[in-house]
């Protein structure tokens, strides 16, 4: 490229970067609205429906109410993060004939303050407007409420941030710092570096701070899972693609990551298309294996464990690539114009 040509290529770079961030960021969190946040609701088929019609009329779309004919196992299904909430509808609420599941008259909206402080709002508000609207008052109940040092729920979320950028920079680090090494020392390293590295950031999270406290070896494993998927990921993809290949894993890892997570607001506030990508991204499967392991006794966690293997496994599959098949590839590339 011309020297006068590179200043400007450097802008335009930067501002698509820029355009990235903004347009990811902005377009995911300037406007929040729930979408299907399921609600189990102890009261028949019939009744159900009803009640979602009439929460339709308000908000169109934004509860997945779903009958169970037991608390308990309603209860059990919030626990088990099934259910972001139960509401139990009192004498003469949602069900038909005036038979409620509540006591004395009254409803009751049992949720999870771990999910978050926007979610529990949101729940509250359209639960006690149902209870206005049919006469009878809500108690709410948190059955699993935010610790006093983690009061608005968004530990999980810096735990994970700040556990993926220094994974990226530890592949950067190690291919700079040893540009030779084979591929079993690289993986080595990178496996050694994410023990370190989520060993560090779960005793800050755990133990320094008391931010996310209960499991601390689980917080453990977690993080080095973590570091260890997206580590050797952006070494593979530097290895296989150079600079521009680690450019663009690091703008699908943050940039557009972090806000497809719902970060501090959940997945269930942001445009739904996004969200659905971010499922298969490290960031949002992180973020609900921390917020489930601690939170709730490390139930389904099952897959976002397994979007973080999926991505660990890529990352050895790029790191093994054979030297000579990168070659080949390359070789490929430059054909035409040395031919030419």
């Amino acid at each position: 490229m011309h020297e006068k040509g590179k200043p400007i290529a450097v802008m335009v770079a930067v501002s698509l970067i820029g355009l990235i961030f903004a347009g990811s960021f902005l377009g995911a969190l300037h406007h929040l609205e729930p979408h299907k946040l399921p609600v189990a609701v102890v009261a028949p088929d019939a009744a159900v429906d009803r009640l979602g019609t009439m929460m339709d009329q308000k908000a169109d779309g934004a509860f997945d109410l779903t009958a169970y004919g037991d608390e308990q196992k309603a209860r059990d299904a919030l626990l088990e993060r099934e259910v972001d909430a139960v509401f139990v509808p009192g004498q003469g609420g949602a069900q038909p004939g005036g038979q409620g599941g509540g006591q004395g008259g009254g409803a009751k909206l049992v949720l999870a303050g771990a999910n978050g402080k926007i979610e529990q709002a949101a729940l509250t508000a359209a639960f006690q407007g149902v209870g206005q609207a049919t006469g009878q008052p809500v108690t709410v109940e948190d059955v699993r409420p935010l610790p006093a040092d983690d009061n608005n729920g968004v530990s999980a979320i810096f735990f994970v941030i700040t556990t993926v950028i220094p994974a990226v920079i530890l592949a950067v680090m190690l291919a700079v710092a040893l540009p030779k090494a084979g591929a079993a020392q690289r993986m080595g390293l990178l496996a050694a570096g994410s023990v370190a590295l989520g060993g560090v950031n779960a005793w800050v999270a755990a133990g320094l701070t008391g931010a996310l406290v209960g499991a601390p070896l689980e917080l453990w494993a977690l993080g080095s899972l973590l570091v260890f998927a997206v580590a050797s990921f952006a070494a593979g993809a530097l290895r296989v693609g150079g600079p521009p290949a680690l450019g663009l894993t690091a703008l699908v890892l943050i940039p557009i990551g972090v806000p497809a997570s719902g970060g501090p607001i959940g997945p269930q506030f942001i445009p739904q298309w996004f969200a659905a990508i971010g499922e298969w991204l490290p960031v949002a499967a992180a973020i609900d294996a921390v917020r489930n392991t601690v939170y709730f006794d490390g139930n389904a966690t099952g897959a976002p464990l397994l979007v973080l293997a999926v991505w660990a496994l890529a990352g050895i599959v790029l790191v093994l690539v054979p030297a000579k098949a990168r070659q080949r590839k390359h070789g490929a590339a430059t054909e035409p114009a040395t031919s030419s």
